[in-house]
């Protein structure tokens, strides 16, 4: 017989479908908050190692906030997690496929459609992942067509990978795009709950056509803030006597303008920004609109790595050491996707300069996957490999399944180690660990 919860404890419980790095992150600050979370995966030994409370992350805080959590549990059954809570999260990966669709959302109509198969009623479905505009309306709802009183909706999440627990925490802005109104007062009640920022964040709630596009519209304006400020900071260095720093300090400070991201450097890369602003570029023209600023913001940050490439190579060095790779610096995460630091050391090498890269020794097997070992040298920080074994602790028990150069997202891999090959789904249910 299936638990009788009271209606006001139920809106304190949450499934999150699809626990990996960011979802794994939500299910602990949420649980911190004093919620009730089950999360659904499909790989029975990593259910198993949050569950033991043995999983171990690179990412900040995850450690310490597992250790500590009282009312967050695993499982690979769906059908638990739709009979768990009313508010139903979903945050597995829609990885970058360009193209057309921008996004693969395999994994996600799956999930609507495992749903859907169980017609569950009266449930508030929120999707985190990022999708193209227009998925909600055009392929989301009729994919729950059959559930009575399911309400679909959106809210994604700005954070940072290797900053993620700390991106939910204090955010700028929190985006519903809700379904209803009891669907968008469940979320907001969640964020609400776990902020430590609540005089600072600003909370917006809209449809979820308007959410869609609001999601891709804002990292689209960072990305166009980077390559201004690197346009500015490419034209000073022309100019005798001009400082880029001074120069773009001065255009932060108007409120106006901001002084956050408007800095000279390397351009934007990681697993959002670039596929972010192509996405909208894409969706653009697909209603007919011509995205010219986000091709330029893309075309200049290509163009500004080359400006710093040559820059380096009038120095005629006989060597170019790169140290600190990943996509951004700092990053507790070995992912380098995207990585115009990787981009400007493979513009070097590729002019026939001798090019070595220097990092940790996972950023380095991360660099070796995608790279290979013939366009540059590699060297592991010295004390790295003793550093690590510290934080972690010599007998911790590492769970670290293979990691995806695609969404940043290092379980989607392992995940899909758990596809049926023969029908192309998800396996729900398994009578052993895969082998």
């Amino acid at each position: 017989m299936a638990e009788t919860v009271p209606e006001s404890a139920r809106d304190r419980r949450l499934s999150l479908i699809g626990v990996g790095r960011l979802g794994l992150c939500l299910a602990l600050v949420a649980e911190r908050a004093g919620y009730d979370v089950l999360g659904v995966d499909v790989l029975p030994q990593y259910v198993e190692s949050i569950n033991r409370r043995t999983l171990h992350s690179a990412e900040p805080h995850v450690n310490e906030y597992l250790r500590s959590a009282k009312r967050l549990r695993a499982t690979t059954d769906m059908d638990e997690a739709i009979e768990f809570s009313d508010h139903l999260m979903i945050l597995v990966a829609t990885p970058s496929t360009g193209g057309q669709r921008h996004y693969d959302v395999t994994q996600l109509s799956r999930v609507l459609m495992r749903i859907n198969a169980r017609r569950p009623r009266h449930k508030v479905v929120t999707i985190c992942c990022t999708v193209l505009p227009g998925y909600i309306a055009n392929i989301g709802r009729g994919l729950l067509a059959d559930c009575d009183g399911v309400v679909l909706q959106y809210n994604p999440e700005f954070i940072q990978q290797g900053n993620i627990v700390r991106g939910l925490e204090c955010p700028d802005t929190v985006l519903i795009g809700e379904g209803s109104g009891h669907g968008g007062d469940l979320v907001e009640q969640m964020w609400r709950a776990f902020v430590r920022n609540p005089g600072e964040v600003s909370v917006h709630r809209m449809s979820a056509e308007s959410a869609e596009i609001a999601k891709l519209a804002l990292n689209c304006y960072i990305t166009m803030k980077i390559s201004f400020a690197n346009t500015i900071a490419d034209v000073a260095d022309r100019t005798p006597h001009a400082d880029k720093h001074a120069i773009l300090q001065s255009i932060g400070a108007d409120t106006r303008v901001g002084a956050k991201c408007l800095l000279p450097g390397y351009g934007f890369g990681g697993p959002c920004f670039p596929r972010d602003n192509r996405a909208f570029g894409g969706y653009a023209e697909s209603v007919g609109i011509e995205p010219l600023l986000s091709r330029a913001t893309d075309a200049y940050n290509e163009r500004h790595a080359q400006h710093m490439a040559a820059q380096l190579l009038a120095q005629d060095r006989d060597l170019y050491v790169f140290e600190g790779v990943t996509y951004k610096v700092p990053c507790d995460v070995p992912i380098i996707e995207e990585s115009q630091k990787l981009v400007v050391a493979a513009l070097v090498a590729r002019a026939g300069k001798r090019v070595v890269v220097r990092d940790r020794k996972e950023v380095i097997e991360a660099c070796k996957m995608e790279w290979g070992s013939v366009l540059f040298e590699y060297q592991v920080i010295p004390g790295a490999e003793e550093a690590e074994k510290k934080r972690v602790g010599v007998n911790g028990e590492w769970y670290t399944p293979p990691r995806s150069s695609n969404t940043g997202d290092i379980y989607r891999d392992a995940a899909l180690n758990a596809l049926d090959a023969r029908r192309g789904q998800l396996v729900e249910h398994f009578s052993q660990p895969p082998q």
